[in-house]
């Protein structure tokens, strides 16, 4: 038997003193913070964000470094092996979690969108792949007038892909799409919100064009419904952080602006009774920590065009990306 460790009463004092002041501490802090609103802290709504976005992965590395830990002490054989095999497993059941559990939690909730009123030119045109600020931002490049974009999809022949936020996606499910060359389509964030449908073009499960919708509301001079497309082309594949994971997603072609213009030529041909126009909404971009795309910052219009032929009345917009 092990003798009483003794600790000196100034010691002790001093010590007890300490996680009274950061256990206490704490609950005062968090409730001076939650008092005033979380909302007057920009950076700490941001860090409630982040946390709450990725807390699978602080769950899952944590618990691999107290394995590492526990497996170092107690001297464990081939211990790198067998972390690394925890930390592999803990990725792919977060992933599994992510998109077959928890993605389809947008599937039933009620669209109040299409009441919200735009203004185009204070409108932030680019997309994330996350809720968080962490994440490099991708393009919105199209506007579509209308009651809904679905319709001139199928006229010009793009197939409609599920999507794990707005279809309940089951495995069997997944591997089903995947022989079919249509596989689910990622979430993109836009307002917090993903995209409501997506469609891709004939292709096969490494490369295809495909766009993204979101309804974004009404015109705020017409009334017409509007909504605002993500159209890029999938060239590969990559590890990239995703939505709070780390996961394989389709690598996104950069240029941006091709298939915004090849949408456009095809809908010249088939579709010529449609108007068309691009207007400079955006900013001209380049490939950087936060943008994974460049492009020449025009949106291509689908429909009515509503916008003011002064291109004075644009400058507002340009700082909006």
């Amino acid at each position: 038997m092990l003798p009483p460790c003794r600790v000196p009463w100034r010691n002790f004092s001093v010590l007890a003193f300490i996680g009274l002041a950061l256990g206490g501490g704490q609950f005062i802090a968090w409730g001076m913070l939650l008092a005033h609103g979380v909302e007057n802290f920009p950076w700490l709504n941001s860090l409630k964000i982040f946390i709450s976005e990725h807390n699978s992965l602080i769950v899952g590395v944590f618990a691999v470094l107290v394995f590492t830990i526990i497996g170092y002490r107690m001297k464990w054989r081939r211990l790198v092996l067998k972390s690394s095999a925890l930390l592999l497993a803990w990725v792919l059941f977060a992933n599994y979690a992510h998109f077959f559990w928890k993605a389809d939690d947008f599937q039933n909730q009620q669209e109040t969108a299409q009441i919200n009123k735009v203004d185009w030119n204070s409108v932030t045109y680019k997309a994330f792949p996350g809720k968080s600020s962490f994440y490099s931002a991708q393009a919105i490049n199209v506007i579509y007038v209308g009651a809904t974009p679905r319709d001139l999809m199928k006229q010009l022949g793009w197939i409609e892909n599920q999507t794990f936020s707005r279809n309940e996606i089951e495995w069997a499910g997944y591997l089903a799409l995947l022989r079919d060359k249509t596989p689910p389509v990622s979430d993109l964030y836009w307002r917090d919100k993903p995209q409501d449908m997506a469609f891709q073009l004939p292709g096969n499960l490494m490369k295809r064009s495909h766009i993204r919708w979101w309804r974004a509301g009404v015109d705020i001079k017409t009334n017409q419904p509007q909504w605002l497309g993500a159209i890029s082309y999938d060239d590969g594949l990559k590890v990239t952080p995703y939505s709070g994971i780390v996961t394989v997603l389709h690598n996104i072609d950069p240029n941006v602006d091709e298939e915004r213009d090849r949408l456009a030529n095809q809908i010249r041909t088939l579709l010529p009774d449609i108007e068309l126009d691009k207007y400079p909404l955006a900013t001209v971009e380049v490939i950087d920590e936060d943008h994974d795309y460049y492009t020449d910052g025009r949106i291509l219009m689908i429909g009515v065009t509503t916008l003011s032929d002064n291109p004075q009345a644009w400058d507002v917009a340009v700082n909006d990306i």
